[in-house]
């Protein structure tokens, strides 16, 4: 199971919903440190656990512009490789085909950057 710092989740034995602060090794296996109410922190088998919601922060105004023009680029990509593949002479599926392919060339970078600057996850 992968999880997060600020992911909230339920432990079983006694049903206390909590929130992942870390997680820490020890000689019978790694703990997740979970913080419950009453300014506690417990530390709970990982099998024990259920993961209720993922920690997720609001989009920044930069990070919505830069998704937007992204898209942006990526219609001018589909455009591009149809009229491309219509200069050369293509049927419509070749063009379609094409459109497609540079569309989700562009959108497929913006997501590997997506996830190699977001929020981390540790396998426990």
């Amino acid at each position: 199971m992968y999880l997060g710092i600020g992911d909230v989740v339920r432990d079983r034995a006694d049903m206390a919903v909590g929130i992942v602060v870390g997680v820490t090794s020890r000689a019978t296996g790694n703990r997740v440190a979970v913080y419950v109410s009453g300014d506690a922190v417990r530390l709970s088998e990982l099998y024990d656990l259920d993961l209720l919601a993922r920690h997720a922060r609001q989009i920044s105004t930069g990070r919505r512009v830069l998704a937007l023009v992204v898209l942006v680029l990526s219609v001018l990509a589909a455009f591009y490789g149809c009229l491309s593949a219509h200069a050369l002479g293509a049927g419509w599926l070749l063009m379609f085909l094409s459109g497609l392919g540079g569309f989700t060339a562009v959108l497929t970078a913006y997501q590997w950057c997506g996830h190699l600057t977001g929020p981390r996850r540790f396998r426990v």
